[in-house]
């Protein structure tokens, strides 16, 4: 799956109440987010404006409703973003949480690559240092 932000769990749509002014927040359904591959514009009602809820980009803000299709479909912020895959019925906290894991985990696999690396060098090292040792008295 391409990391763009249609396949984003954080892809999400914003509306805020009138007579309250109290903001609700929504993840895409499914049926949006295949919506948004075809018609981007017609991906959610008007009154709507799309935004990465981890606040990486907001059409609200920027006002670049026009350019919807490059915002959810060709741009890769796969570098620097929080590119989370899309899980029906998940709430956007499970998901800031799964994420935050996956990345520490990601880290800690390099960081133990790094060390099972170093480990090799330095028998390595010990072996050819033990063999230069053996010649010498030999």
């Amino acid at each position: 799956m391409r990391p763009i932000c249609r396949h984003c769990h954080f892809l999400a749509k914003r509306y805020r109440e009138e007579n309250t002014g109290r903001l609700l927040v929504f993840s895409l359904d499914q049926q949006e987010r295949e919506k948004a591959k075809s018609a981007p514009d017609e991906m959610i009602p008007p009154h709507y404006s799309l935004n990465c809820y981890m606040g990486v980009w907001d059409e609200g803000v920027s006002g670049s409703t026009r350019e919807r299709n490059s915002t959810v479909n060709l741009v890769s912020r796969a570098t620097g973003c929080f590119f989370f895959p899309y899980h029906a019925a998940m709430l956007f906290d499970a998901a800031r949480e799964l994420q935050k894991r996956a990345t520490e985990n990601e880290h800690l696999k390099r960081s133990n690559l790094y060390t099972r690396i170093g480990l090799w060098v330095a028998a390595g090292a010990l072996a050819v240092s033990a063999l230069v040792e053996y010649l010498k008295d030999a």
